[in-house]
């Protein structure tokens, strides 16, 4: 680890405790921006779970869509608009 350092501080112009330093303050707002992006995608999986997921008819979960029933939904006409 101290060598990694070295090379560090030394590719960056910087002592050791500031390459040090640096690296973990970026690697805290990496951290902390990945479980900020994981919350709003928990939410909307629990809310599929909850809410969307049980209101599906048993016999049509794990179905797939024909190609016409996506743009139907969709509301795509003949032309794809």
């Amino acid at each position: 680890m101290e060598r990694l350092a070295e090379e560090v501080a030394r590719l960056a112009g910087e002592t050791k405790t500031e390459a040090i330093r640096r690296a973990l303050a970026e690697r805290r707002r990496r951290l902390v921006y990945r479980q900020a992006s994981e919350r709003p995608a928990r939410r909307v999986r629990a809310f599929l779970e909850h809410e969307v997921w049980p209101e599906v008819p048993k016999a049509e979960r794990g179905k797939r869509l024909t190609r016409s029933e996506e743009d139907e939904l969709l509301g795509y006409g003949e032309r794809g608009a």
